[in-house]
């Protein structure tokens, strides 16, 4: 046999609701095909009844699978025009046509001819029924129970198309957004960096002076503007490729007081402004964490802080151990500050604060979200809330596993 059969996709299997589910009988006695019909004449699954294709030999029963490659089930005679046609007719439907969708029930007049467990065993058939046992009402009941599988794996094909095309498309969005996220890295940081290069070199007035003073003002101007800028591309860049999520936590043990310090003398804040750090100036409070995480951290609590806090600015670093033995480091601003609505909005990535009240502070909303994305990694949390002797205060929370306590 050389005809090729397309099978239908599985969009198609079946046909439309309402459409009859399509039966082949293959069997050489026309008063099988004839009581049947008879029997099924009635029968209704989901709202459709049955459309019946008749073949009479092994030879037909394939050319009829050509042109009904939707059919959902077949009742297959075995002996026919040879003492084996039907179970060539069942090999040939799940290896040389490939059809492994339609449900195939053998029945036999003659069971020695080919014994119930060799047959299972050597063929992908669904049932096997001997003719004298096949009444009305199991016949019934054998043609419900094909139609439900074929239509499970009908469906189960059906989502599988949609799963694979879902995974194409996303692997190409995926490398589309990859290119992108290269191309927008350099073409952004390439002339930011010029930027700030060219600024700083006007405002030292390296190649001599510029004549005014408030040239020297200007250039400060615009290095401070590029330096904001170029941190919050980066902040944008990380958020939209992944990085805060993706990439490895280099763990190793530090001492976390040392590291506040550190990220409090590079604190660069324009205008009167005090950082006080409680209980941390000499303190002991190791920590097993990726040290650069940790640190963008609190440089995101502490640019928050900056950023609503009132003029003169004022900023309490403090860390406390919790009752369960988890270590809290908490960054407080004297600011206006936080109603529930803007606590939400804050932990989210590109949310930018609303608040008539509070400072405009500028940003895209992404230092706390960075943060909460790095401190969920260490198992931990962000929390944010208001502060009883006024102001607003981010903590970061680490659980006890990561924070031993100093000999």
């Amino acid at each position: 046999m050389s005809d090729e059969i397309e099978f239908a996709s599985p969009d198609d299997m079946g046909g439309p609701k309402g459409e009859p589910w399509k039966i082949l009988i293959v069997d050489d006695e026309p008063s099988v095909h004839s009581m049947t019909r008879i029997v099924l004449s009635d029968f209704e699954f989901e709202g459709r009844g049955l459309e019946f294709v008749s073949a009479h030999s092994a030879m037909e029963a394939k050319k009829v699978l050509v042109d009904n490659s939707d059919a959902a089930m077949v009742l297959l005679d075995v002996v026919m025009e040879t003492d084996h046609a039907g179970l060539d007719v069942a090999r040939y439907i799940r290896n040389e046509a490939q059809n492994d969708q339609i449900r195939i029930v053998l029945r036999t007049g003659q069971p020695g001819q080919a014994p119930e467990t060799t047959v299972i065993r050597d063929y992908d058939i669904n049932d096997y029924k001997e003719k004298t046992e096949l009444t009305s009402a199991r016949l019934t009941t054998t043609v419900y129970a094909s139609l439900r599988a074929f239509r499970d794996i009908v469906e189960l094909k059906k989502q599988g198309v949609e799963l694979r095309q879902a995974t194409q498309a996303a692997e190409v969005a995926e490398r589309a957004k990859a290119t992108f996220m290269g191309t927008a890295s350099h073409e952004l940081r390439t002339p930011l960096n010029a930027i700030l290069g060219f600024s700083q070199l006007m405002k030292d007035e390296v190649f001599g002076p510029l004549g005014n003073e408030k040239y020297v003002e200007y250039a400060e101007d615009i290095e401070s503007s590029g330096a904001n800028l170029l941190s919050l591309v980066e902040d944008l860049l990380d958020m939209a490729d992944g990085t805060v999520r993706a990439a490895p936590l280099r763990e190793e043990t530090f001492n976390l007081a040392e590291l506040v310090e550190e990220c409090l003398s590079g604190l660069n804040i324009e205008g009167t402004f005090e950082v006080v750090a409680t209980d941390l100036n000499g303190s002991v409070m190791p920590l097993q964490a990726d040290r650069l995480a940790v640190r963008r951290m609190i440089l995101c609590l502490l640019s928050n802080a900056v950023k609503y806090a009132t003029a003169p600015k004022n900023i309490d670093v403090s860390a406390q151990r919790l009752e369960d033995g988890r270590l809290m480091l908490s960054v407080r601003d004297d600011g206006p500050g936080l109603n529930e609505n803007d606590i939400e909005r804050l932990e989210r990535p590109f949310s930018e604060k609303a608040a008539a009240n509070i400072a405009d502070g500028g940003g895209i909303g992404l230092g706390l979200s960075i943060a909460r994305e790095l401190i969920q990694r260490h198992d931990g949390k962000l929390t944010l809330a208001n502060a009883t002797s006024g102001g607003a205060v981010a903590g970061l929370v680490f659980p006890s596993k990561r924070a031993p306590v100093a000999n």
